[in-house]
């Protein structure tokens, strides 16, 4: 369950996921990440500080990406919330694919993010 908005993001971070194949990412998004980003995971993280996250997938021919961004209260639920994916979700993925990810951070603002806003870049208001 992911908070109402109740206030401005101030702490982000966008974690890229890179499949070999395109029949990899969309096993992926068919099944494996309902069987990971579950309702209790997802709850945890809530507590833990994660306002809220969205999925994107990144089209380019040579490029079978997912892109994750994750909003947060502070940089503090941040780290809190990295430590629970580090722990339930990262051994998964290791297990089941031949991914590489990335995570990226930074301090933004949800205002920021509207500001940057166009009709084929959405920003999510969940």
């Amino acid at each position: 369950m992911v908070k109402p908005i109740t206030k401005e993001t101030l702490f982000m971070n966008v974690m890229e996921l890179d499949f070999p194949s395109k029949i990899e990412l969309e096993h992926w998004l068919e099944t494996f990440q309902e069987r990971i980003w579950t309702e209790d995971l997802m709850a945890e993280l809530s507590k833990a500080g994660l306002i809220r996250v969205t999925v994107s997938r990144v089209w380019n021919k040579e490029n079978h990406r997912l892109t994750r961004v994750f909003e947060y209260e502070s940089e503090k639920a941040y780290r809190n919330c990295q430590r629970i994916i580090e722990e339930k979700v990262v051994p998964k993925v290791g297990k089941n694919y031949n991914t590489k990810y990335r995570n990226n951070r930074g301090t933004v603002s949800y205002t920021h993010l509207r500001a940057h806003e166009t009709r084929g870049n959405l920003v999510c208001r969940l």
